[in-house]
């Protein structure tokens, strides 16, 4: 039976990512202990490198890095809006789409992302495009979005479920045939809402509710970006129990604002971690917690460490419990799937484990990958 001991480690254990300054063993691809200190077989020193779950990267529309940097120059409606500049690059693209996707995801892989949420326009053959691109490690839950009413149910059979560009995509009855039968086949049903403060304001107007409180009637797996949401939409996502996805990168370069990540956290709101448009900015989790971060602290210079677990967290656990992955957070009898980071000059002198790696922490750090007990070799 294949045993292997891990010494001189850190690690973020459980679902509340808790510091264990120690040691693990892995048997059977899974972990058989966790513990504090040194361990009484000799084993691999890890040099008081880190040891934490794999990023899952829960927003991405990866096949828009065919034409990276289109932003500058464009607002958020020219950009991705119903007729923006990105469909028109992706209408362009041709074979050369799937080498590049592949490229990206690898991108993503090396940075310690083992999972990520694709809003995967262009309907089935958009779909089919991405599903070939994607490989191993990396897995790929694709929301399609389907060009006509006509071909959602074979779309539906494709991939993961509907990942919707706003609420009035379609009309307001084609929308709800669409998240009717996303719930019948057990699928994920996802949306942009309130990502521009137009957007929010233009619904008001058109039906005096906002963009989150409309979505909410489709009841969502989870909602995209609510850069907008005020305090009373938090609250309602909040009482629905359905979790946002934050992207702050993209919101700023693409100049709609900051989300509201801080608020929601304080709120008690469930929350998860995307980078959004790969046109704009490379899917890189390290990046994004770091701006996240600065966003926070820009806000209240009072945040601290507890806050930065809770920004781990929601790129690490809380994804856990919206998709059906095949690992668990650091515990003995998990899966043993997880990163090791090492202590490069960056990452010496912590004070503070949370806030250090949230901060600090680059996809250089990532030293090893391991997917159940076996180290997968990263490659150039």
């Amino acid at each position: 039976m294949a045993r292997h001991v891990f010494c001189n480690a850190i690690l973020l254990e459980g679902e509340d990512l808790d510091v264990t300054r120690g040691y693990l063993v892995i048997k059977d691809g899974k972990i058989e202990k966790i513990g504090e200190g040194t361990p009484r077989a000799r084993g691999i020193d890890i040099k008081r490198g880190f040891v934490l779950p794999p990023f899952v990267n829960t927003h991405t529309h990866l096949a828009d890095a065919v034409a990276k940097e289109l932003y500058l120059g464009k607002s958020q409606p020219q950009v991705v809006g119903p007729r923006g500049a990105k469909f028109r690059e992706l209408g362009r693209a041709g074979q050369e789409l799937v080498g590049m996707l592949r490229t990206v995801i690898h991108d993503m892989l090396r940075s310690g992302t083992l999972a990520h949420c694709d809003f995967r326009e262009g309907g089935l053959a958009g779909v089919r495009i991405l599903q070939r691109a994607s490989t191993i490690p990396v897995q790929s839950i694709i929301l399609g979005r389907p060009s006509k009413l006509s071909e959602l149910n074979d779309l539906l059979r494709a991939c993961d479920g509907v990942g919707l560009p706003s609420l009035d995509a379609f009309g307001s009855s084609a929308i709800k045939e669409i998240a009717c039968n996303v719930r019948k086949a057990g699928k994920i049903l996802s949306v942009h809402a309130a990502e521009t403060k137009e957007a929010q304001k233009l619904s008001f107007k058109k039906t005096g509710k906002s963009e989150v409180e409309r979505a909410l009637e489709l009841r969502p797996s989870f909602v995209i970006h609510s850069t907008w949401a005020s305090d009373q939409d938090l609250l309602m996502l909040k009482k629905a129990r359905i979790p946002i996805v934050f992207c702050a990168r993209a919101n700023s370069l693409l100049g709609v604002g900051i989300p509201p990540i801080l608020r929601a956290m304080r709120s008690g709101l469930k929350f998860c971690i995307g980078t959004d448009n790969a046109a704009v900015c490379q899917p890189d989790m390290f990046g994004e917690l770091s701006f996240g971060w600065a966003c926070m602290r820009r806000e209240d210079s009072g945040v601290g460490g507890e806050e930065a677990r809770e920004l781990l967290r929601a790129a690490m656990i809380e994804p856990l419990s919206i998709f059906d992955l095949p690992w668990k957070p650091l515990q003995e009898g998990a899966p043993a799937t997880f990163l090791v980071l090492s202590r490069g000059h960056n990452l010496v002198g912590l004070k503070n484990v949370h806030a250090g790696l949230v901060n600090r922490a680059r996809a250089d750090n990532v030293n090893a990958i391991f997917i159940n007990g076996k180290r997968f070799k990263l490659g150039s």
